[in-house]
């Protein structure tokens, strides 16, 4: 994975274009891109929208209203059947437990296999933060995570800009615990927050290859012309690429083996093979 898209729920449109990008997947936004007046349309519209437009070859997402409000439930209703690869949970804390009973209820009410519905939450507040372990393992369905920066700096009394303009400081901080927290729960890698400067492509690539070091699996983006940096930076160069089958084929059948001075054990033959696999996907 690398760049998920954040589309309005509400446009049709902007859907159909979004499967037409580089993006790797979509998520279809029930929260922050919809108003009030328009969410029950959303949810109404988002089954025939769905079954029409889906792109099999890109992962999609519904990011629903969050639990400390009157929609979730609704949100919740409307997504149960749509088969999607995730859906995108704001504001987490410990009562995601809460909304998987909920989707679990759901699925046995409409004869959907139970637990197939994966959660990736969004991390915004210190309270989160801070207990980001019990977070993330109050529910069997959480596949991964990621941090919801803007809210978090709101949280803290700052601003998002404030964040970065003395270096990534913070922003760096929450992003290793997550890396280390999901890590030690056995969870897919996380997801990088959004980058907020549309424009700003030099801040992106430095933004986004904080994430990559950590780890990440790929970035969220708010705008088509951020998919291309996000792409770039998280996909691997041929010469990443033939250094790692260097590494396979001259380890086939060992040990432990120096290459170039470098002791080569076990774990950098997993990341051989995983630059490997994902090379090879994105060139198919």
């Amino acid at each position: 994975m690398s760049s998920v898209l954040f589309v309005p729920a509400t446009d049709e449109h902007k859907y159909v274009k979004a499967n037409q990008l580089a993006c790797t997947g979509i998520v279809l936004d029930l929260e922050d891109a919809v108003h009030a007046s328009q969410k029950n349309a959303a949810r109404s519209n988002l089954l025939q929208m769905v079954t029409k437009h889906r792109n099999p070859n890109k992962k999609l997402y519904v990011r629903i209203n969050s639990l400390q409000t009157v929609e979730w439930e609704a949100d919740l209703d409307a997504v149960a059947g749509l088969h999607l690869d995730g859906v995108i949970v704001p504001k987490a804390d410990r009562d995601i437990k809460v909304l998987d009973q909920a989707l679990t209820d759901l699925e046995e009410q409409n004869g959907i296999t139970q637990s197939t519905t994966r959660f990736i939450l969004i991390l915004e507040t210190a309270r989160a933060v801070v207990d980001m372990e019990a977070v993330l393992s109050a529910s069997k369905r959480v596949d991964s995570a990621t941090i919801g920066m803007a809210d978090l700096s709101q949280d803290l009394g700052t601003s998002w800009e404030d964040l970065f303009r003395d270096g990534p400081s913070l922003l760096l901080t929450v992003r290793e615990q997550l890396a280390l927290v999901s890590r030690k729960l056995c969870l897919s890698a996380p997801w990088d927050s959004v980058y907020m400067k549309v424009n700003d492509t030099d801040g992106l690539r430095k933004d986004t290859l904080i994430g990559k070091r950590l780890g990440f699996q790929g970035k969220h983006v708010i705008h088509p012309l951020q998919i291309e940096t996000v792409n770039d930076v998280y996909r691997f160069t041929e010469e990443e690429y033939a250094k790692a089958k260097e590494i396979l084929q001259k380890m086939e059948g060992k040990g432990a083996l120096k290459i170039d001075g470098m002791l080569i054990d076990e774990p950098i033959i997993r990341r051989a093979r995983q630059i490997v696999a994902s090379y090879e996907e994105a060139v198919r």
